[in-house]
């Protein structure tokens, strides 16, 4: 049985101390009320979980509302269609990352990680791209045209990336053919790229994945 807890009581400071955050209080069991600095109030259910999942979205907002349902360990994974049906409820779903990012939005609901979101725009617009299908918060799947085999592959960000942030990257989205750093200024270092061929996965920059995107 998956475990579902909610943290309100921790991140109602966490919150609070944000620049753009007036005042956090915590209304309920499960639910904080959020005052911002400019921008309309919300309400933050912030909860732990492995895998965020559509039926414990459902869970969350059944006897609730809230502004945004935010997951906050970072080794977990929220699904793709898990924020689509929040979004279903008129909710949303991001990470504690995403969250604090958003507060300075006019609509915080919506936003994904800028790293992602860059990632995702640019990859769509590839021609031999025909759409980019979201599987988590940081992974993707690119069906290509042409009759191409579709490439999964989990974005990550770092200037110097090391063995171990790659090893990182495959224990939180095992089985993708790519893993995009996102850093325009990053670099894999020689063992990350010996890894990564003895892992049978592609270690690449944006601007080598576009240029790959028809021979992979």
């Amino acid at each position: 049985m998956t475990q579902l807890k909610y943290l309100t009581d921790w991140f109602t400071p966490k919150i609070a101390d944000h620049d753009e955050v007036a005042s956090a209080r915590q209304i309920s069991a499960t639910r904080i009320q959020v005052l911002r600095v400019n921008g309309t109030p919300l309400t933050i259910a912030p909860v732990s979980t492995q895998t965020l999942t559509e039926d414990l979205v459902q869970e969350i907002l059944r006897d609730e509302e809230a502004t945004i349902i935010c997951l906050i360990p970072k080794a977990s994974h929220y699904l793709w269609p898990a924020r689509q049906r929040a979004n279903q409820f008129g909710s949303d779903v991001q990470t504690m990352s995403e969250v604090f990012w958003s507060m300075a939005e006019d609509d915080p609901q919506g936003f994904l990680s800028k790293d992602v979101a860059y990632a995702r725009r640019v990859l769509g617009q590839h021609s031999e791209v025909e759409r980019v299908e979201m599987i988590c918060e940081a992974s993707m799947r690119l069906i290509r045209s042409g009759g191409l085999p579709h490439i999964t592959l989990s974005v990550d960000y770092g200037y110097e990336f090391s063995e171990e942030a790659l090893v990182k990257a495959l224990t939180r989205h095992p089985g993708v053919d790519v893993v995009l750093n996102s850093n325009p200024n990053g670099r894999a270092t020689s063992a990350a790229l010996k890894h990564a061929e003895h892992a049978g996965v592609r270690l690449l920059d944006m601007s080598s994945l576009m240029g790959a995107l028809r021979r992979l």
